[in-house]
């Protein structure tokens, strides 16, 4: 306990002694001065937010895609001329037609006779 006693006793002359230097300073000055131990109590402080830049990150454009305008032509006129076989053909049978187109209205004139000579 001499220890600490003795300690107590150069920490209130060193206080006094401090005291003193600072009041002949500040008494001229006009102002106040005051000493304080400051403990704080248990303390429990969040860490600062931190922020992370995220990692650059690329990504393709999407396509884009033109559709060409529609491109119209007419095309050229095509001539078919049949060959002689197929003339020759077509010509039988316009002729085999109109043979036909004339035995029918032979027929109806035939009948249209007979119809009415038999009235009479």
């Amino acid at each position: 306990m001499t220890f600490s006693r003795s300690m107590l006793k150069l920490v209130a002359a060193g206080f006094i002694a401090a005291g003193a230097l600072s009041v002949a300073a500040s008494a001229n000055a006009g102002t106040s001065w005051s000493v304080g131990i400051n403990v704080p109590g248990v303390v429990v402080t969040e860490p600062a937010p931190v922020y992370y830049e995220p990692a650059p990150v690329y990504s393709r454009p999407a396509p884009t895609y033109y559709q060409p305008a529609p491109v119209y032509s007419t095309p050229a006129p095509v001539y078919y001329e049949p060959s002689w076989e197929e003339r020759r053909a077509q010509r039988w049978e316009e002729r085999r037609a109109e043979r036909r187109e004339w035995r029918r209205r032979q027929w109806e004139r035939e009948q249209h006779r007979r119809y009415y000579e038999d009235r009479d």
